[in-house]
């Protein structure tokens, strides 16, 4: 992987050269390790200091997906209810009027997928940081929040989250900052993320740029406030890469012991589809992937790189992107310091190198209920008489199609592929997969779906042929 790793890095310092992005931090996790960071550019133009692998770098909306966490933590207690009304947590948004009367009320759950109804905020909600208390009452009791009636559509709202921050401060009774800070960050070891960036700014600090008429200039520093929830973080690689490899460690399902912060089933949720689909921008000429977002977290569908799991962040002076992968078990992320540098470009492309040069993962084990099945459906094609494979049927399966039609196809497959044997058999699921049989003349396909019973049996059978 050297070989690789230094391509990456090569391919991080064209991508800064060609948006102008003064300093780059990003990081490889792999297998629950930060494996490689890139650190390149600079943190503070003014000043000519240079980026390190240790540079703090606000990651704005990716902060997100952690203020999700916090709030399923709290339901994770009994201590809310995602379906329940917005009010019930925040006594003041009682008195909002709704967008109709006909409107459902806003929900937590509303909040966490982006269809509250509220209108998409970015860029205002960016400068909106250090809020106060008393200022986010007052946009509550005379703002005009809604673009629809919630529930109706994906719409990105900041001011959401921001509300969900007043939710964790009223129902743990703690600042939402330290609430987050106890429940997620310091379980994950995550010792140089704050909210403060400010208090981040005394350390190792990457400044928020802008390049206006051939010069560079800070970008205002926003305070931390009632909307950090929406995008205040501040971070570190080495301590994103921790919450990254948690991330990763939800996937796969599995009877081991539990060991983070929160449950794995948790975060798996909030890779959900929990809003309508959208089809984002395509990126450099790439098809745009079917996406939806979870909680905190978008969830696409990719032709190269399968799932993905991403959030990218955009702040006055910062841009940045983390995308997982999670049956890979491979995290991708990236910081860059000046405003809304386009990250996600270039996650992308850097995932797919690493996917690439991952070995072909081993075949999965077929369950013993699908491994008879198929081996059924093998000696009943070689018998040419479907009722062999009678015993590990459904009691649908000969009722939908009768044994003489199936017998009548077994021979017309059999007539032009001639004998064959099994070659392999791949699981979707327990209860579901395909398999493949070499044959004289080509190649049986089929495709099995097992019934829910007691002793599952084939409810769904279907061969197609594959000609050599």
């Amino acid at each position: 992987m050297t070989t690789a790793f230094a391509q990456i890095d090569a391919a991080y310092a064209a991508f800064a050269q060609q948006h102008n992005i003064p300093g780059i931090v990003a990081g490889i996790v792999q297998d629950g390790r930060l494996v490689h960071v890139t650190a390149l550019g600079l943190a503070d133009v003014a000043a000519k200091r240079p980026t390190t692998s240790a540079t703090a770098f606000r990651i704005a909306s990716m902060t997100k997906s952690i203020t999700a966490l916090a709030i399923l933590s709290l339901r994770d207690q009994g201590r809310l209810a995602l379906d329940a009304p917005l009010a019930q947590y925040v006594p003041q948004f009682a008195a909002v009027p709704p967008p109709t009367k006909d409107s459902p009320p806003v929900t937590v759950r509303h909040l966490l997928s982006h269809v509250a109804g509220f209108v998409t905020d970015d860029p205002w909600g960016d400068r909106m940081l250090g809020m106060t208390p008393g200022a986010l009452d007052a946009l509550m009791a005379v703002g005009k929040l809604f673009a629809r009636a919630p529930g109706l559509a994906f719409e990105y709202s900041n001011l959401g989250y921001a509300l969900l921050g007043r939710v964790l401060t009223n129902v743990s009774g703690e600042p939402y900052q330290a609430f987050v800070h106890r429940t997620v960050l310091q379980p994950l070891g995550m010792t140089r993320t704050t909210f403060d960036a400010f208090e981040a700014a005394h350390d190792d600090f990457a400044w928020g740029h802008r390049f206006d008429e051939g010069k560079w200039s800070r970008e205002r520093l926003e305070p931390d406030g009632e909307v950090g929830a929406m995008g205040g973080l501040a971070t570190t690689a080495s301590d994103y890469a921790r919450y990254v490899a948690f991330l990763l460690d939800a996937w796969p399902a599995r009877d081991d012991p539990e060991s983070g912060p929160l449950r794995r089933s948790t975060v798996r949720e909030m890779s959900l589809f929990h809003a309508p689909p959208f089809l984002p921008d395509a990126v450099d000429g790439r098809a745009p992937a079917a996406s939806a977002y979870g909680y905190g977290l978008v969830n696409s569908a990719d032709a190269k790189i399968g799932r993905r799991v991403h959030h990218s962040g955009g702040l006055p002076g910062y841009g940045s992107h983390m995308l997982l992968l999670p049956e890979s078990k491979i995290g991708i992320f990236a910081f860059g310091n000046r405003t809304y540098a386009p990250m996600s470009r270039i996650t992308i492309a850097i995932a797919e190198t690493v996917h690439a040069l991952q070995p072909p993962r081993a075949p999965a084990t077929p369950s013993p209920w699908l491994k008879r099945a198929v081996e059924a459906v093998v000696a009943a094609y070689a018998a040419g008489r479907i009722e062999v494979a009678q015993a590990v049927f459904a009691e649908n399966l000969l009722l939908d199609m009768p044994a003489r039609l199936r017998n009548v196809e077994l021979a017309a497959l059999k007539q032009r592929l001639g004998e064959g044997r099994l070659e392999s058999i791949v699981p979707i699921h327990a209860l579901d997969g395909c398999f493949t049989m070499i044959c004289a003349n080509g190649r049986l396909r089929g495709k099995i779906t097992l019934s829910p019973d007691a002793e599952p049996g084939i409810q769904d059978l279907t061969l197609t042929v594959q000609m050599a």
